[in-house]
Formats: structure tokens, sequence, C-alpha cells
């Protein structure tokens, strides 16, 4: 199912309202699986947007691990966990919707 997707935060750091009301939603398939983690040698759970348009490369947004609902209402819900970077791993949450 296509969900339009804004990320509350950069790089661990909340944003401000008003900037990531400003961005452009990534759309795409939302995908949540279970997976086994190589670097933490146990298995987590993870949340995808994959681009529809795409047939092979990278996903519209980074990889969300261990997400979490944190709320939800008729008109969307929010995913809370944390993305790689870089190797590093920031928070980070998930503002979803209808795309």
């Amino acid at each position: 199912m296509r969900f339009a997707v804004l990320r509350l935060r950069h790089r661990g750091r909340p944003l401000p309202r008003r900037e990531w009301q400003a961005r452009a939603p990534a759309v795409g398939d939302l995908r949540v699986e279970q997976l086994y983690d190589e670097d933490l040698l146990r298995h987590l759970r993870l949340a995808r947007l994959v681009d529809l348009a795409r047939s092979a490369g990278p996903d519209a947004l980074p990889a969300l691990f261990e997400p979490v609902l944190i709320a939800m209402s008729p008109q969307a819900f929010t995913l809370a966990g944390y993305e790689r970077i870089e190797g590093a791993d920031y928070a980070q949450s998930w503002l979803v919707g209808p795309a």
C-alpha cells in the first residue's frame, strides 16, 4: 500500500515543525519485516519505504529499525525507531499518511 512519509528528525535531533511540514514527503510502499542483523547478531524488525518507480536500487528512505507505533488517528500514524547512516545509529520518527 502506498504511503507518504515525513522524517521528523535529522541525525537524531527533532526538526522544528515548520521545517518537516515544508518538506515534500517520500512516497512508496511501506513494508515491515523481521530480518537477521549481522552487526547485532540478532533478529530486528525493520520498516522500509520502497520506491515503486525503481525496480532496483536503494529504498526511498533509510530503513527504520525496531519501529514502534507511537500514535494513530484516521489521518496518519507515527512510527519511532532508529536509522543507520554511515555506520552510526540515530533516533528517527516517521509521520505516515496516505499517498
